[in-house]
């Protein structure tokens, strides 16, 4: 799967639908899955991507309390949906409460998602990413 990146500044309609970014249509066609992510964000996945990583958490036994804590956490709120013909999807009033949105919102490519903010807070959020990356020369690492 390739890349989302990019910013856009859609609204809900007034029944709680977000219309995907047109780009990205042909890649979150079929099912996708919105979940509450970190950041009080929603993240957008093509279900079988967020299938796949959670079955990383999914592999830690049971008796792994933080492992069971996050399935619970990532999933409760998580909600899988078709998008309509029109590249709709419904944002639950659940999910909506989490993320502080009305009807403005803010979606961003992040990587193999699309994450969609409140707008003041992803300002505030982006600011403070500015701030800690413009002059960044260091190194990013990934975990092993």
């Amino acid at each position: 799967m390739s890349q989302m990146r990019g910013m856009w500044t859609p609204k809900l309609d007034d029944k709680s639908r977000l219309t995907l970014p047109a780009k990205y249509r042909t890649t979150l066609t079929d099912e996708v899955t919105v979940v509450c992510d970190q950041e009080h964000c929603l993240s957008i996945y093509a279900r079988e991507v967020l299938d796949a990583q959670m079955e990383k958490i999914n592999a830690e036994p049971v008796t792994r309390r933080e492992a069971r804590e996050y399935q619970r956490w990532a999933q409760y709120r998580a909600e899988d949906a078709a998008p309509d013909k029109q590249g709709r999807v419904t944002i639950s009033p659940l999910q909506r409460a989490w993320a502080k949105l009305d009807r403005d919102v803010v979606v961003i490519g992040a990587g193999l998602r699309l994450e969609v903010w409140n707008p003041d807070v992803w300002a505030e959020y982006s600011g403070a990413l500015d701030d800690k990356f413009a002059d960044f020369d260091g190194e990013i690492v990934p975990r092993s």
